[in-house]
């Protein structure tokens, strides 16, 4: 397996759940998407893409690192989507001085979900695997992050490259690069928390781990 650097482009923004999304669990997600395997099926069928920590059973697969240029800006946005189309029969309470819809409570809730997100051209993962491997996975995937369903974290185009150093667990200025048992994370500043450190990770062991601040990457 070969140290990987894989940088994919983003057609819409991406919705990040509490976590940082980390591409073993995006693998694990495309098999379970797309086959009937039970998950010690899947485990089994990652191992053959992504090398593993031989002291943590840990996969050598980085969480996602967002990249910003001087074309392709990384913005915090939000935006409201119509979950109800039918207005004509409003009459639900507006502002007084301005009238204007109150959005955070009431019908407008009702009717509206708000979403925030990160838009962003690239994001990037770094992984000791099989590049051909991942890339089919990631494209059968075909989006990253959350609400799928609504066209979030559309992937349009994906590259791998090989490259010299393992960044997988750690990034080139040493810094977490995914989410890693204290034991293994000299480097203090880190988020502390109860959390799963392989897939699945709703239901795997939660264990004492630090989770990477907001990854960023500028070029």
């Amino acid at each position: 397996m070969k140290r990987l650097k894989i940088t994919i482009q983003i057609g819409s923004p991406i919705l990040q759940p509490k976590y940082p999304i980390n591409l073993d669990g995006l693998l694990y997600w495309a098999f379970k998407a797309n086959s009937d395997l039970d998950d010690n099926a899947i485990l089994a069928k990652i191992d053959t893409v992504l090398d593993k920590d031989p002291a943590s059973g840990i996969y050598k697969a980085s969480s996602l690192r967002f990249i910003r240029s001087k074309d392709y800006p990384v913005e915090a946005i939000e935006w409201a989507m119509a979950t109800r189309t039918h207005w004509e029969d409003w009459h639900f309470p507006k502002a007084e001085k301005k009238a204007t819809i109150i959005t955070k409570s009431g019908g407008f809730r009702k009717r509206v979900t708000t979403h925030k997100g990160i838009k962003a051209g690239f994001i990037e993962f770094n992984a000791v695997g099989d590049a051909k491997k991942i890339e089919y996975l990631l494209n059968s995937l075909g989006f990253i992050g959350l609400n799928n369903s609504q066209g979030f974290g559309e992937i349009q185009d994906i590259q791998i490259s090989e490259i010299e150093n393992d960044y997988s667990f750690f990034d080139e200025n040493n810094e977490l690069a995914r989410n890693l048992p204290v034991n293994m994370v000299e480097k203090k500043g880190y988020l502390n928390v109860k959390n799963s450190v392989k897939p699945p990770y709703q239901t795997s062991e939660r264990i004492d781990s630090f989770i990477p601040n907001f990854r960023l990457k500028t070029i």
